[in-house]
Protein backbone atom coordinates (compact mmCIF):
# COMPACT_ATOMS: atom_id res chain seq x y z
CA UNK A 1 0.00 0.00 0.00
CA UNK A 2 0.97 3.18 -0.88
CA UNK A 3 1.66 6.42 1.33
CA UNK A 4 -1.09 8.30 -0.36
CA UNK A 5 -3.62 5.50 -0.28
CA UNK A 6 -2.70 5.15 3.62
CA UNK A 7 -3.35 8.73 4.62
CA UNK A 8 -6.38 8.32 2.87
CA UNK A 9 -7.59 5.82 4.63
CA UNK A 10 -6.17 7.13 8.17
CA UNK A 11 -8.08 10.27 7.19
CA UNK A 12 -11.24 8.55 6.57
CA UNK A 13 -11.22 6.48 9.81
CA UNK A 14 -10.19 9.21 11.96
CA UNK A 15 -13.07 11.24 10.80
CA UNK A 16 -15.68 8.41 11.00
CA UNK A 17 -14.62 7.11 14.61
CA UNK A 18 -14.94 10.76 15.36
CA UNK A 19 -18.37 11.81 13.68
CA UNK A 20 -19.21 8.19 16.02
CA UNK A 21 -18.00 10.02 19.22
CA UNK A 22 -20.22 13.09 18.55
CA UNK A 23 -23.05 11.50 18.11
CA UNK A 24 -22.71 8.99 20.69
CA UNK A 25 -21.94 11.68 23.18
CA UNK A 26 -24.97 13.99 21.75
CA UNK A 27 -27.24 10.97 22.28
CA UNK A 28 -25.46 9.74 25.89
CA UNK A 29 -26.16 13.71 26.71
CA UNK A 30 -29.51 14.25 25.84
CA UNK A 31 -30.78 10.70 26.16
CA UNK A 32 -33.77 10.32 28.86
CA UNK A 33 -35.15 7.06 28.59
CA UNK A 34 -35.45 4.57 31.54
CA UNK A 35 -32.35 2.75 31.12
CA UNK A 36 -29.68 4.63 32.86
CA UNK A 37 -26.93 1.76 31.62
CA UNK A 38 -27.88 2.72 27.66
CA UNK A 39 -27.06 5.63 28.65
CA UNK A 40 -23.69 5.33 30.20
CA UNK A 41 -23.26 2.67 27.79
CA UNK A 42 -23.16 5.43 24.92
CA UNK A 43 -20.97 8.14 26.91
CA UNK A 44 -18.14 5.05 27.53
CA UNK A 45 -18.84 4.13 23.43
CA UNK A 46 -18.03 7.63 22.80
CA UNK A 47 -15.16 8.46 24.96
CA UNK A 48 -13.93 5.42 22.99
CA UNK A 49 -14.56 6.06 19.17
CA UNK A 50 -12.78 9.48 20.38
CA UNK A 51 -9.75 7.59 21.97
CA UNK A 52 -9.35 5.90 18.39
CA UNK A 53 -9.98 9.29 16.58
CA UNK A 54 -6.99 11.08 18.58
CA UNK A 55 -4.73 7.66 17.83
CA UNK A 56 -5.43 8.07 13.84
CA UNK A 57 -4.64 11.87 13.97
CA UNK A 58 -1.71 10.88 15.78
CA UNK A 59 -0.22 8.34 13.61
CA UNK A 60 -1.42 10.91 10.31
CA UNK A 61 0.00 14.15 11.72
CA UNK A 62 2.59 13.53 14.27
CA UNK A 63 4.04 9.96 13.48
CA UNK A 64 5.14 10.34 9.92
CA UNK A 65 1.86 9.41 8.47
CA UNK A 66 2.51 6.02 10.40
CA UNK A 67 5.64 5.70 8.83
CA UNK A 68 8.50 3.68 10.68
CA UNK A 69 11.67 6.14 11.05
CA UNK A 70 14.25 5.31 9.13
CA UNK A 71 17.92 5.21 10.22
CA UNK A 72 18.60 7.33 7.28
CA UNK A 73 15.65 9.11 6.55
CA UNK A 74 14.35 10.33 9.69
CA UNK A 75 14.42 14.53 9.88
CA UNK A 76 13.99 15.20 13.81
CA UNK A 77 13.11 18.48 12.91
CA UNK A 78 9.95 17.90 11.25
CA UNK A 79 9.47 13.96 12.83
CA UNK A 80 9.09 12.89 9.21
CA UNK A 81 11.21 10.85 6.93
CA UNK A 82 12.36 12.69 4.41
CA UNK A 83 12.06 11.69 0.05
CA UNK A 84 15.77 9.13 -0.22
CA UNK A 85 16.56 11.66 -3.40
CA UNK A 86 17.06 13.99 -0.56
CA UNK A 87 20.27 11.88 1.01
CA UNK A 88 22.88 13.05 1.13
CA UNK A 89 26.61 12.22 1.74
CA UNK A 90 27.07 14.20 5.05
CA UNK A 91 23.65 12.65 6.52
CA UNK A 92 25.34 9.35 5.41
CA UNK A 93 28.23 10.08 7.16
CA UNK A 94 27.26 11.67 10.34
CA UNK A 95 24.49 8.65 11.02
CA UNK A 96 26.98 6.32 10.64
CA UNK A 97 29.49 8.54 12.93
CA UNK A 98 26.67 7.84 15.18
CA UNK A 99 26.41 4.34 14.48
CA UNK A 100 29.90 3.37 15.17
CA UNK A 101 29.45 4.76 18.85
CA UNK A 102 27.29 2.12 19.86
CA UNK A 103 30.52 0.34 19.20
CA UNK A 104 33.60 1.86 20.38
CA UNK A 105 34.80 5.21 21.30
CA UNK A 106 36.44 5.82 17.95
CA UNK A 107 36.80 4.49 14.33
CA UNK A 108 40.75 3.77 15.67
CA UNK A 109 39.05 1.26 18.13
CA UNK A 110 36.93 -0.23 15.23
CA UNK A 111 40.40 -1.10 13.68
CA UNK A 112 42.81 -2.08 16.69
CA UNK A 113 40.76 -3.31 19.73
CA UNK A 114 39.02 -6.68 18.10
CA UNK A 115 35.53 -5.19 17.75
CA UNK A 116 34.94 -6.32 14.60
CA UNK A 117 36.23 -10.01 14.55
CA UNK A 118 34.25 -10.93 17.99
CA UNK A 119 31.54 -13.77 16.47
CA UNK A 120 29.76 -12.32 19.51
CA UNK A 121 29.42 -8.98 17.56
CA UNK A 122 25.71 -7.99 17.43
CA UNK A 123 25.73 -6.25 13.82
CA UNK A 124 22.56 -5.88 11.50
CA UNK A 125 24.20 -7.32 8.55
CA UNK A 126 22.17 -4.78 5.97
CA UNK A 127 24.90 -2.23 8.05
CA UNK A 128 27.88 -4.19 6.95
CA UNK A 129 28.44 -3.14 3.63
CA UNK A 130 28.30 0.03 4.72
CA UNK A 131 30.83 -0.24 7.89
CA UNK A 132 33.14 -1.57 5.63
CA UNK A 133 33.06 1.28 3.28
CA UNK A 134 33.03 4.25 5.76
CA UNK A 135 35.92 3.11 7.60
CA UNK A 136 37.85 2.66 4.16
CA UNK A 137 36.68 5.53 3.03
CA UNK A 138 37.83 7.83 6.31
CA UNK A 139 41.25 6.26 5.59
CA UNK A 140 41.58 7.42 2.45
CA UNK A 141 39.29 10.86 2.98
CA UNK A 142 41.65 11.80 5.80
CA UNK A 143 44.97 10.21 4.94
CA UNK A 144 46.70 10.93 8.04
CA UNK A 145 49.33 8.64 9.09
CA UNK A 146 47.25 8.03 12.25
CA UNK A 147 44.94 6.47 10.43
CA UNK A 148 46.93 4.33 8.20
CA UNK A 149 48.72 3.02 11.46
CA UNK A 150 45.33 1.90 12.03
CA UNK A 151 44.81 -0.42 9.21
CA UNK A 152 48.46 -1.41 9.63
CA UNK A 153 47.54 -2.61 13.50
CA UNK A 154 44.68 -3.70 12.58
CA UNK A 155 44.48 -7.98 13.07
CA UNK A 156 43.55 -9.81 9.70
CA UNK A 157 40.09 -10.80 11.08
CA UNK A 158 39.35 -7.49 11.45
CA UNK A 159 40.51 -6.44 7.83
CA UNK A 160 38.46 -9.80 6.50
CA UNK A 161 35.30 -8.25 8.37
CA UNK A 162 35.76 -5.49 6.61
CA UNK A 163 36.45 -7.67 3.48
CA UNK A 164 33.40 -9.80 3.87
CA UNK A 165 31.34 -6.83 4.31
CA UNK A 166 32.51 -5.34 0.82
CA UNK A 167 31.34 -9.05 -0.72
CA UNK A 168 28.06 -8.65 0.23
CA UNK A 169 27.57 -6.09 -2.09
CA UNK A 170 29.64 -7.14 -4.62
CA UNK A 171 32.65 -6.04 -4.20
CA UNK A 172 35.14 -8.97 -4.99
CA UNK A 173 38.10 -7.58 -6.50
CA UNK A 174 38.04 -4.60 -3.76
CA UNK A 175 38.25 -7.10 -0.80
CA UNK A 176 40.51 -9.69 -2.88
CA UNK A 177 43.23 -6.63 -2.86
CA UNK A 178 43.25 -5.65 0.28
CA UNK A 179 43.59 -9.39 1.25
CA UNK A 180 46.79 -9.43 0.06
CA UNK A 181 48.05 -6.42 0.60
CA UNK A 182 47.01 -7.27 4.18
CA UNK A 183 49.42 -10.28 4.09
CA UNK A 184 52.59 -9.41 2.25
CA UNK A 185 55.33 -9.51 4.00
CA UNK A 186 57.01 -7.06 5.32
CA UNK A 187 53.96 -5.18 5.42
CA UNK A 188 53.67 -2.54 3.21
CA UNK A 189 51.51 0.21 4.28
CA UNK A 190 51.77 2.76 0.92
CA UNK A 191 49.96 0.11 -1.31
CA UNK A 192 47.47 0.25 0.75
CA UNK A 193 47.28 4.55 1.28
CA UNK A 194 47.84 4.39 -3.03
CA UNK A 195 44.87 2.02 -3.58
CA UNK A 196 42.45 3.50 -1.25
CA UNK A 197 43.39 7.43 -1.68
CA UNK A 198 43.13 6.35 -5.97
CA UNK A 199 39.68 4.88 -5.09
CA UNK A 200 38.46 7.12 -2.54
CA UNK A 201 35.69 8.99 -4.66
CA UNK A 202 34.55 5.79 -5.53
CA UNK A 203 34.29 4.67 -1.99
CA UNK A 204 32.07 7.33 -1.37
CA UNK A 205 29.79 7.07 -4.06
CA UNK A 206 29.53 3.13 -3.72
CA UNK A 207 28.71 4.13 0.02
CA UNK A 208 25.67 6.13 -0.96
CA UNK A 209 24.55 4.62 -3.81
CA UNK A 210 24.80 1.11 -1.28
CA UNK A 211 22.19 2.98 1.44
CA UNK A 212 19.87 4.74 -1.67
CA UNK A 213 19.46 1.11 -3.16
CA UNK A 214 19.30 -0.61 0.20
CA UNK A 215 16.85 2.27 2.09
CA UNK A 216 13.99 0.06 3.07
CA UNK A 217 16.47 -2.48 5.25
CA UNK A 218 17.19 0.53 7.34
CA UNK A 219 13.52 0.95 8.85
Amino acid sequence: MNRKKLNLILTIACACFAVVAIVLLVFGIIYDGDHTFTKVLMIVAAVLSLALAGELAYLLWFSGSGEKPNYFLYDASSKRNVTVDKLTMPVVNKRMERYFSNYAASEGKLWTDGILENPMLDMDDAFKPLVAYKLLFDLADKDIDKGWKCFELASYETVDFICRGLEMNGETEVAGNLRKMKMVKPFQIKYVRDYLVSNCNYLQTKMLMYVRDNIEKFQ
